[in-house]
């Protein structure tokens, strides 16, 4: 009967997925460093009440690009808190967040279509596509085609969960993600009011002001990105490249496979599958009273 179970448990392990029920795939998944949403060291939030628990609502907790029904595409960015004061439709409102993809290696922009969050990008890793992810309908995709930008519209909701933000789009639109697709992702406070509806940063913190500034017009008025904790690009690093003197912006850079950083989800998922791959034919092995064929190998009894 044991005997029975394991070769169950062997088979559907290797059934083609259309066999048993559609597996959702995940393109890239990064998690983010807890409680780093004060930008390059020192920003704070407003002091509106519309603002509390002032804290949580800009800190990027992870980012995932994933599929689960064929054609759609799914851009996820969890936060550790989400409010909506403002009862905008979409299920949020504070967060005001930009997804930028390099997609298309050697060619892509460096520049934002309004300049709103203060920052570039690295001409290495130039942009092809954007998700501009607002609340109150004013979500869109921003497409670099051939230097010329093209803007569609774009569905984005809060989930159940309360701490994610999905931005959903037609795989038709942007083609499969792939493993070489590098990712920035950035948020700062929405204001209906802002450039590009960024909320400005000042030296003073006030009831609809952020603080912690300079006072200065070229520095980012983005509070959170997706970095790793360590290394010559982590956040701080980044947000503070801004140049006074050359009025040169901030230059960020994007995470995805291949940079710095040990994805200890991914590795750790594939441990695990390898231990519980070895203790499974070890088991078949021990159970075994008489050489039996299982798949692709023997287990013979011992002498």
């Amino acid at each position: 009967m044991r005997i029975k179970v394991l070769w169950l448990v062997l088979l559907f392990s290797f059934l083609p997925a259309s066999l048993v029920g559609a597996a959702a795939e995940v393109y890239f998944e990064m998690k983010d460093p807890l409680g780093d949403e004060h930008g390059y060291g020192s920003y704070c939030y407003p002091s509106n009440i519309a603002f509390q628990p002032y804290k949580g609502l800009f800190d990027i907790t992870g980012f995932k690009v994933w599929s689960e029904k064929p054609g759609t595409i799914y851009f996820d960015t969890s936060f550790a808190n989400i409010t909506n004061p403002w009862m905008a439709p979409e299920g949020f409102i504070h967060q005001n967040i930009r997804i930028l993809v390099d997609s298309i290696p050697e060619r892509g922009q460096t520049e934002l279509p309004k300049k709103g969050a203060y920052v570039g990008f690295s001409p290495k890793y130039g942009w092809d596509f954007c998700l501009k992810v607002v609340g109150w309908g004013n979500s869109q995709i921003i497409i670099d085609d051939n230097g010329n930008l093209k803007q569609h519209s774009l569905n984005a909701e809060k989930l159940a969960d309360n701490r994610t933000v999905r931005a959903s789009l037609p795989e038709s639109l942007i083609g499969t993600p792939n493993r070489k697709w590098k990712y920035y992702v950035l948020v700062g406070s929405f204001d209906g009011f802002g450039e590009d509806f960024f909320r400005k940063v000042k030296k003073d913190h006030g009831e609809w002001v952020i603080g912690g500034g300079l006072d200065q017009t070229i520095e980012p008025q983005v509070l959170d990105i997706l970095a790793y904790a360590s290394g010559s690009h982590n956040q701080a690093n980044q947000l503070k490249s801004f140049d006074l003197n050359t009025n040169k912006l901030a230059t960020l850079y994007p995470v995805g496979h291949g940079f710095s950083g040990l994805n200890l989800l991914g590795w750790a998922g594939k441990l695990l599958g390898l231990v519980g791959m070895t203790g499974l034919g070890y088991s078949i092995y021990r159970l075994t009273g008489k050489r039996r064929k299982i798949f692709w190998f023997w287990v013979k009894q011992p002498k």
